[in-house]
């Protein structure tokens, strides 16, 4: 039994790529097993023919962004859309799928003054918040008097799911990057404030 035998037919073709991107050709025993399932061939021309359909797909892709920015509807894009590849509703799913990704993403760009003021917000109550679930971990293992810096990391990603809470975008916006980062730094202002007033 060969090291090729159980693998399905798109890891063979997977497989078959590799071997011609770093080694130029491909190893006998990979030719061996696709013999056994058929013509060398008819295997080289699946592989061409999925490279066209993934090439058209890139280019209708590329087509759905420009019309999106062009604010044209799906409806007008299903329209202008023309492919001798991928069927109408292949291509259907696909002005789906980037009208809702691209949607989706220039949203979560977005900053208004909603969005700045839910960042202030949460930057504070995620600082505090953040600042008593260090202390409690600091009074548990009984290490108040030394800062761990290693702490940093939970606080900051507490931080962010507050701020992410209260403002509904990721950290791919501007707004919740800052607010996240300036509720870090509260922390620590926190953190040495009261190991000030406790001395």
């Amino acid at each position: 039994m060969g090291f090729y035998s159980n693998f399905s037919e798109q890891d063979l073709i997977e497989s078959y790529k590799n071997l011609i991107d770093y080694q130029g050709k491909p190893s006998e025993e990979i030719l061996e097993e696709i013999s056994k399932r058929g013509s060398i061939d008819d295997f080289v021309n699946k592989i061409e023919n999925q490279k066209l359909i993934l090439d058209e797909r890139n280019k209708i892709i590329r087509e759905i962004h420009q019309y999106y920015l062009n604010k044209s509807s799906k409806e007008e894009t299903l329209l202008l859309l023309k492919s001798d590849l991928l069927s109408t509703s292949e291509i259907r799913v696909l002005v789906e799928e980037k009208y809702t990704d691209i949607h989706y993403r220039t949203e979560n760009l977005k900053i208004d003054s909603s969005i700045i003021i839910s960042s202030i917000i949460g930057a504070i109550i995620a600082s505090i918040v953040s600042t008593m679930v260090m202390f409690l971990l600091l009074a548990a293992i009984n290490s108040l008097i030394v800062f761990n810096f290693f702490l940093l990391i939970p606080i900051y990603i507490i931080n962010y799911l507050i701020i992410k809470f209260f403002t509904n975008k990721t950290r791919d916006n501007l707004a919740v990057f800052i607010a996240t980062f300036v509720a870090t730094v509260l922390n620590c202002i926190y953190f040495f404030v009261l190991i000030y007033f406790n001395e």
